[in-house]
């Protein structure tokens, strides 16, 4: 927790998924710059997190595409499956991406909490003067394939109920963040977290409401 606090940059470079988890809580609690690389197979990410969602940030964490809480990733997978095994070119290409993109925010005034360039339906995403540093663009992720050999510039925005970043989450690790921590540990499924974030109330909502499209659709059929 003091490292974190004492730190400039936090680089996450964990093998596994749920690995991530508390260094992302850690970082967004104390709005910390975070740059995220991680490899697949033939595949990689580059990212940086949007720092305390409390504040003002309005940038994704690594978990803010889920909507369950991380969990052993490890289980009933193979080595590839884990990303444990990667092409040789990835490592280098990622890591490369990963320092400049860390450059390129420090060279700009709000640093990890500058925007990020919006998504357009064209190849380019669209750059302002915002979303720019002298060093050129500072996109939110960076994702590359070796298959096609092609990189894309997503943005992707802060889920209110994200298991890493969501302002309930972050309160609960200020709050006690031993027990927090403990509690997470122990609850293998997953539910403790999905609770307090409020993933569990969002899939209930999310069910009612397709339960209701389904009536709506029996009853024109």
């Amino acid at each position: 927790d003091q490292l974190i606090q004492d730190c400039d940059v936090v680089y996450l470079l964990t093998d596994t998924r749920e690995s991530r988890w508390l260094p992302t809580v850690m970082a967004a609690a104390y709005n910390k710059m975070m740059i995220n690389a991680a490899l697949g197979l033939d595949s990689w990410l580059v990212m940086r997190h949007g720092g305390d969602t409390r504040i003002n940030s309005s940038l994704g964490c690594y978990f803010c595409n889920d909507v369950v809480a991380p969990e052993n990733s490890t289980r009933n997978r193979t080595l590839d499956q884990q990303c444990t095994v990667t092409r040789p070119g990835l490592a280098p290409v990622a890591g490369s991406m990963a320092v400049e993109l860390m450059v390129s925010l420090l060279h700009h005034s709000e640093q990890h909490n500058a925007p990020a360039p919006r998504n357009s339906t064209t190849f380019s995403p669209i750059v302002t003067d915002a979303t720019a540093s002298p060093l050129g663009l500072m996109p939110h992720q960076i994702r590359g394939s070796l298959v096609s050999y092609t990189m894309m510039n997503p943005t992707v925005p802060a889920f209110s109920c994200c298991t890493g970043c969501s302002s309930s989450i972050l309160n609960a690790y200020e709050n006690n963040n031993v027990d927090f921590m403990c509690q997470a540990a122990y609850s293998v499924s997953g539910t403790y977290l999905e609770d307090i974030s409020g993933l569990t109330a969002f899939r209930a909502q999310a069910e009612r409401l397709f339960d209701n499209v389904d009536e709506d659709w029996e009853i024109d059929s």
